[in-house]
């Protein structure tokens, strides 16, 4: 799996990491913060003896230093591969219909790299889902905007 949508994964579906996967997550966020984006064995290290802040996020617990230990990268991938493997149904990934890349968030409707856009393609599915919702054309027509003539 690709780093981009193993961050994609943990970002827009953290809901589906375990309690220990939370915790290693925070235990390597605070590293991060202390040891400025080093999350790696010697960073964790010297942040358990500094004294920033960010010390209150980490985690003596040994389950929670072992998912870690690899540092941010690695713990990322590992998991986004688990919570695809376990929840393949409820992860929907967000392509470009144009270039096909991987969209920022599951609700962007614009490319990152192509700059297509396709918001008007949402707004006309939500419309046909609105006027299926909705039985008859009257309720269609209210909704409409009255033409102003001068």
């Amino acid at each position: 799996m690709d780093a981009e949508k193993a961050r994609y994964i943990v970002r827009y579906y953290c809901q589906l990491m375990t309690t220990p996967e939370r915790l290693a997550h925070r235990h390597l966020m605070g590293t991060g913060k202390a040891t400025h984006g080093r999350t790696d064995a010697v960073a964790q290290r010297e942040t358990e003896k500094s004294s920033h802040i960010a010390r209150e996020l980490l985690s003596n617990d040994p389950k929670i230093l072992q998912l870690a230990s690899e540092g941010l990268d690695a713990f990322i991938v590992r998991t986004a591969q688990r919570i695809l493997d376990e929840h393949g149904g409820e992860v929907a990934f967000n392509y470009c219909p144009r270039c096909g890349a991987l969209a920022k968030t599951p609700k962007a409707r614009q490319c990152r790299v192509c700059r297509h856009d396709w918001h008007s393609a949402a707004q006309t599915t939500q419309r046909i889902k609105n006027i299926e919702y909705r039985s008859g054309q009257a309720s269609l027509i209210s909704r409409r905007r009255p033409l102003v003539t001068s």
